[in-house]
Order: C-alpha cells, then sequence, then structure tokens
C-alpha cells in the first residue's frame, strides 16, 4: 500500500473484552491513546464516534491490528464493512520490530502497532473476510489439527504408560477409546471437508489442479487454497512463503555478524507442516526433486535448508499452476530459453 494515500495510523490492541487504540500521524506529532473501548459492536460505534472528533475518516486512515483469532474477528468484519481499509499482523513480526519495552500495556502496544503500520505501509496488505464455504473450510482444518494433536498426545502417553511394571487396565482401555475416538472424529471431519469440497465448482477445479502436482494432496491443496484467498489471488509466491514463514532471511552486519539464513517461523503452523511433510514426500518418490535435494546435499547444504527450497518450490508450481488454470506438466520444458533451468 502507499503511505501517501493515509494521514492516520491507527494502531489497536485488542483483548477478549476490550482494545486500546492509537493514532499516528507522524514521528514529530505526538500520538493519541485512548483505552477501555468494549470488543463489542457498541464499542465499535463509541470507538467510530471517537475517532470522527479527531477527524479520521475511513478515506484517509489505515487500521492495523494483531492477528488474535476470535478476538479481532468481529472487529475486523465491523470495519471492513464500514470501508476502513484494515490490515491483520502476525504479533511476532510486530513484536520483533521494536526492542524491548520496559513497560507492557495495552497503552503501548496500541502506540507501537500505530507505528509499525506507519514504518512498513508498504508491506501491509489489505484484510478482507474469506467467502463462508472458505472460511468453513478453515475451521474444518483448524479442527481437524486440533484433534490430530490430541491424538498423538493421547498415543504417546499410552505408549509410555505401558513401559510401567504396574499397571491399571482401566487407563489402558480409556486411552484407547479416547484414540479410536478421535480418529473416527479425524475421518468424519475429512469426510466433510471432501463434501464441501465438491459442492463448489470451483473450489473443486481449483483443488484438482493442486493435488495434480507432485507432493500435494487434499490437505495441503485445501490449506494453500485458504492462504491465497486470504492474500488475494493475484499474490506472487513469494508473498506467500514469507506469510508462511518458509521465506529465508540474512543476519548480516558489517564483518563480524554473518550468520546462516534462517525462516522466522511465524505465520501458519499447519501450512508449514503440512508443506514440510509434503517437501520429504516429493524429496522421496518424484525424480526431479530428488535429484535437486541429493545435488543440495553433496553440495553441503544442510537437509532443513534443502527441504525448505523444495517448500517454496512447490509454491512457486502452486501459483503457476492457478495462475495459468491448468494442472501440473510432469515432463514440461519452457519454450523461453531464458526460463530454462538445471534442477
Amino acid at each position: 500500500m502507499n503511505k501517501k494515500q493515509f494521514q492516520y495510523f491507527i494502531g489497536i490492541d485488542i483483548a477478549a473484552q476490550t482494545f486500546a487504540a492509537s493514532i499516528f500521524v507522524d514521528p514529530e506529532t505526538p500520538v493519541l491513546t485512548q483505552e477501555n473501548f468494549e470488543n463489542t459492536t457498541q464499542g465499535f460505534f463509541e470507538f467510530e464516534h471517537w475517532l470522527n472528533e479527531q477527524h479520521v475518516s475511513k478515506q484517509n486512515s489505515l487500521f492495523c491490528l494483531e492477528a488474535c483469532g476470535i478476538y479481532s474477528e468481529a472487529f475486523a468484519h465491523y470495519f471492513y464493512a464500514a470501508e476502513y481499509t484494515v490490515c491483520l499482523e502476525h504479533a511476532l513480526k510486530v513484536k520483533k520490530a521494536f526492542k524491548l519495552s520496559e513497560h507492557k500495556t495495552d497503552a503501548v502496544d496500541s502506540k507501537q502497532i500505530a507505528e509499525y503500520a506507519f514504518r512498513f505501509t508498504d508491506q501491509l496488505l489489505s484484510w478482507q473476510p474469506r467467502s463462508a464455504i472458505m472460511e468453513k473450510i478453515q475451521h474444518i482444518v483448524t479442527a481437524r489439527e486440533q484433534f490430530i494433536k490430541q491424538r498423538t498426545a493421547l498415543q504417546n502417553e499410552l505408549t509410555a504408560y505401558k513401559r510401567h511394571i504396574v499397571q491399571v487396565k482401566l487407563i489402558i482401555t480409556t486411552h484407547e477409546k479416547h484414540i479410536k475416538d478421535l480418529t473416527k472424529s479425524i475421518k468424519l471431519l475429512e469426510k466433510e471437508l471432501t463434501k464441501m469440497i465438491d459442492h463448489d465448482d470451483t473450489i473443486r477445479h481449483q483443488t484438482l489442479l493442486l493435488k495434480s502436482a507432485p507432493g500435494f494432496g487434499l490437505l495441503l491443496s485445501t490449506v494453500m487454497l485458504i492462504t491465497q484467498h486470504q492474500l488475494g489471488e493475484s499474490v506472487s509466491y513469494k508473498t506467500i512463503s514469507s506469510y508462511l514463514g518458509l521465506c529465508p532471511f540474512k543476519y548480516e552486519s558489517g564483518t563480524s555478524v554473518k550468520k546462516r539464513a534462517k525462516s522466522r517461523g511465524y505465520g501458519p503452523s499447519i501450512a508449514r507442516k503440512l508443506l514440510r511433510l509434503a517437501a520429504q514426500s516429493a524429496v522421496t518418490h518424484n525424480e526431479k526433486y530428488r535429484y535437486y535435494y541429493q545435488r543440495k546435499l553433496a553440495e553441503g547444504k544442510a537437509k532443513a535448508l534443502v527441504l525448505n527450497n523444495v517448500a517454496n518450490k512447490m509454491i512457486k508450481v502452486a501459483c503457476a499452476l492457478l495462475k495459468n488454470n491448468k494442472p501440473y506438466i510432469q515432463n514440461y520444458v519452457s519454450i523461453n530459453p531464458n526460463n530454462i533451468k538445471v534442477a
């Protein structure tokens, strides 16, 4: 976004019950802060009235708040519907932009978010709500991941418990029952996910395009579609990679500080997990990815780095398939000589 189109940068620190807001104009102008707005429709109305008193309008302002799940959801939907420019940023990105402060209050946090919006306007993406079906698909994927984690924890606990010399049979049977119930619930969610995708022709078609690529199954294809719908269909694969926390960043200063480039790790954890698993599968079962993987290992590259590179390649392929609206071609060769690269 262009900083020149905004005069006021509004930082919102939101919680379950209340939120604080700060208005940032420029580094030379004092920051105006107001706390204890209720995180309700009435609170949003009072907040908007306060903004009008400060001559802040939907045309000259940018709202920035941390993505806090259900806490920020109502606020984002309300002000998006009111035609304000709303941006949701990962909390860790905002935190890393500032030095540690002696104070940690809602007012301080809202001021930092407002300043962050001013400093990084060109990197912010305007938030817009997903369609109802994409929102439901996101809920299913999230619920499935939660059940997977619970089942894994129970399986680990059961394995450890069975190593005890003295055991209680009821504990074993109870764990086994819970594991069985969770497995059943996971299968039901996967069935509902497939059903929901099949009922929408566009999403079904896009899912089939992604599933044609190596390493892409139903879940990874679905998560990639969720990500693209959230960031915008025209977004580049580099932006998606950065958003998912897979883009490596350098850490150098002068001649003495030279750390290896690494990903920062923020972003949707489900997408990162699925891409890492898909990359491991691709380097095992796909000839091109396996050749690239083995060549980079022979050059002395770390396994984690190479797998991260493969994951980024998979994101690039996914974006190309959706942009061109064509399935993956196994032995594709570019007709443009400048685009031909050795794997």
